[in-house]
């Protein structure tokens, strides 16, 4: 830049600062501000500010067109931005907001009102595509009257700007408050993270937020190892078998990471199939298979049967996604290595869209930044593979796609109007899509080839230099100049490329001790875990909407448990008839049966497994009595004594009364006590059938008029009722 006519703009601003000028010069008290910025920039500032003042005097003269186009002429060579726009632009700003509006990214202070720009926010977020028309939404609601805040109606914009005028029956056409132009709008608007934040959700919005940057150059081999799903960039064509018909399919996968050297550990690859199921209410269904957690049983059982344990320990970083190891899998995986292995997850989001409520869930992906560069690369390696699909299908796929999807579906095809080829003659078919064989095959040629690549930047890693003794031979390592001559050596050139996984992989597994996993413990892994209870003498669990029922028969496992008492269970769904039980330390116990054998129900029909049921139950029953009787063997002990001296008492008196009849053994055991109270019973019953008596002849007499008791010859009418009661005792 040239600033010739810039003669001692510094010792000017200052003089004029100083003099308690203007706004065109930098105030004393921001010299320190204005002391951090470039020199390139402050000179920059003064000059303008210079010319900015002189503009100024020249307005108040000649009016401020005359001005701007007659400062332009003598100071637009001095520099860039003095043209006519610019410096008119630079002037108001300026004038708003002081010398710092001249410093570059600098906003002038808000002259919207908070309300407002909160609005402008509101709507232009609400709006999937363009801000612009949010923006004349806004126009709109004020022009029909709307109340839009900040601002109210336009009416009370009106009566404000114009009180002495009547109201207009319409809203006046272009009658808007200052600053409501869509550029200027646009500046109140939210920020691009924000916007994406709202309308794509967290993951898609992490790249417009800051994020740290981890460093995992002291990582060890297997210290930290990542897990996560994937799907593969191709199509895959399955022949079909007895639960699937032949079928063009997505492929998905597991694939475990060591951080530290970035290898491929293990994984696997998987056809995502379809089948249909019917439904109760006579509709068909399509189900697709996906990644389930016996997946990543299968994967951790591979991953430490093939390296073991290091001496220190492994922490495995999940998501809470499908590639999730469930909090019973990761009881078992700390309970099994003795807490020499962690499981830790990328956390949860909780985030509420605003206009719908509905909120979203998931693990932050954007925390393993190094597994989804290196899904990035392998990718990258099998693009050129036959079934390529791209990570959208319906935006980056080949155009030849839906014709080879068309092609191959017509020789797949099962039905009437079908080839209905066997699944061996589709294995023999050139395909335009690759089988899960070809696959796989794929997929390992890209992992070894990445572990040998030296183009990249893994932080971390270190720079290797190795030496090019002459034009046309591969570089060697220093150790090697030792066989040349002295003469040759000096003529070698040094040539620089970064360490390959497996070269780190190697210098790191050095200095590390590994133990292998017995395989008792290793098939552990493979059976599915579940966290029980147990209580009422049994464990019970549901997996998959079964109910299980295990019982000790032995008695030896839930030997000393309380009720309440929480356990790890091992059981194979295919084979759950027994299952092995473990404390939460990781303390064998033993192995439990289940009621009603592997189906969980005994058919009635069947006697036999009835009655192992039953015996099953009475053992564990029993066993409950068993102890019982040995902790109240005292009580048991006395009530046998007091029946044997009841019983020689009952014998000693049964020997006595052998001779009497019935009659004369209960007269013998009454006592007198008992005899009035006979004689009472027996008293009360004559006088009511007395009563009776009198009552029954009270009524013939009053039908017939004959003296019942004198026709009868009922002696009992000359006789009282107690010489009544005398004759029936």
């Amino acid at each position: 830049m040239q600033y010739a006519p810039a003669l001692q703009p510094a010792d000017t601003t200052l003089a004029t600062a100083r003099a308690g000028g203007t706004r065109w010069a930098v105030p004393v008290e921001d010299l320190g501000e204005f002391a951090t910025l470039p020199e390139a920039r402050r000179t920059e500032i003064h000059y303008t500010l210079r010319v900015l003042a002189i503009l100024d005097r020249r307005i108040a003269e000649i009016g401020k067109g005359a001005a701007v186009a007659e400062v332009v002429a003598h100071h637009k060579h001095a520099m860039r931005g003095l043209s006519a726009p610019s410096l008119h632009r630079k002037y108001s700003a300026v004038q708003a907001g002081g010398w710092r509006a001249l410093v570059k990214g600098y906003k002038a202070p808000n002259k919207q009102p908070d309300a407002f720009v909160t609005e402008i926010r509101r709507v232009a977020e609400l709006n999937h595509r363009s801000q612009e028309e949010a923006f004349e939404q806004i126009r709109e609601a004020w022009a029909r009257g709307e109340h839009v805040p900040g601002y109210g109606t336009w009416m009370d914009l009106y009566v404000e700007r114009y009180p002495e005028r009547p109201m207009p029956k319409v809203w006046p056409r272009g009658f808007y408050p200052k600053g409501w132009s869509t550029r200027n709008m646009r500046r109140y608007g939210p920020t691009k993270g924000a916007r994406v934040l709202f309308q794509r959700g967290v993951l898609a919005a992490k790249r417009h937020f800051p994020s740290v940057r981890r460093d995992p150059s002291s990582l060890r081999p297997l210290e930290l190892i990542t897990i996560d799903d994937f799907e593969l960039d191709a199509l895959c064509v399955f022949p079909g078998d007895a639960n699937h018909r032949p079928q063009i399919g997505r492929v998905a996968g597991l694939l475990a990471i060591d951080v530290a050297t970035r290898r491929k550990l293990h994984w696997g690859l998987g056809q995502r199939m379809e089948r249909e199921e019917r439904q109760g209410d006579g509709t068909v269904r399509t189900v697709r298979t996906g990644i389930a957690r016996v997946d990543m049983q299968g994967l951790l059982h591979e991953l430490f049967r093939k390296y073991g344990l290091p001496d220190y320990t492994v922490t495995i970083l999940v998501e809470n996604a499908s590639a999730s190891i469930n909090p019973e899998m990761q009881l078992c995986i700390e309970t099994l290595f003795e807490g020499r292995v962690k499981i830790e997850r990328t956390g949860m989001i909780n985030h509420k869209a605003l206009t719908n409520g509905f909120v979203e869930k998931g693990g932050k992906p954007f925390e393993k930044g190094w597994i989804e560069a290196t899904f990035n690369q392998l990718w990258n390696y099998l693009g050129a593979m036959k079934g390529y699909k791209g990570s959208n299908q319906r935006l980056n796929a080949p155009a030849t796609l839906e014709d080879a999807i068309r092609y191959t579906k017509l020789l797949l095809g099962q039905g009437d109007r079908a080839l209905n080829l066997p699944p061996e003659q589709i294995a023999q078919l050139r395909l335009p899509f690759p089988n899960m064989q070809e696959l796989e095959a794929a997929f390992a040629w890209a992992v070894e080839l990445s572990h040998t690549r030296t183009k990249h930047s893994y932080i971390g890693f270190r720079t290797v230099t190795e030496y090019l003794i002459e034009d046309g031979t591969a570089p060697v390592p220093f150790a090697e100049l030792a066989l040349l001559p002295v003469e040759r050596q000096l003529q070698v050139q040094p040539v620089e490329r970064m360490e390959t996984t497996i070269e780190r992989w190697n210098d790191l597994a050095r200095s590390v001790t590994w133990q292998a996993i017995p395989p008792s413990v290793l098939a552990l892994l493979l059976l599915t875990p579940k966290k029980v209870t147990y209580r009422n003498h049994q464990v019970t669990f549901v997996h998959e909407r079964t109910g299980y029922t295990y019982l000790d028969t032995e008695g030896t496992a839930l030997a000393g448990l309380t009720d309440g008492t929480e356990l790890l269970a091992y059981f194979q769904p295919a084979n759950p008839e027994h299952i092995q039980l473990v404390d939460l330390r990781g303390n064998y116990l033993g192995q439990l049966r289940r009621l009603g054998g592997a189906g969980g129900r005994v058919d009635i029909k069947d006697k036999a497994a009835l009655a192992e049921a039953a015996e099953m139950t009475a053992t564990v029953f029993n066993r409950e009595v068993a102890g019982l009787r040995e902790r109240h063997a005292d009580k048991d002990a006395q009530h046998a004594a007091d029946r044997a001296h009841n019983d020689a008492i009952i014998d000693a008196h049964r020997a006595e009364t052998a001779h009497l009849t019935k009659a004369e053994k209960i007269a013998a055991a009454s006592t007198d006590a008992e005899r009035e109270r006979r004689a009472r019973i027996a008293e009360q019953r004559a006088v009511d059938r007395r009563a009776a008596k009198i009552t029954a002849d009270d009524r013939a007499d009053f039908l017939g008029g004959a003296e019942p008791a004198a026709a009868a010859g009922n002696d009992a009418a000359d006789h009282s009722p107690a010489e009544t009661l005398g004759d029936y005792l």
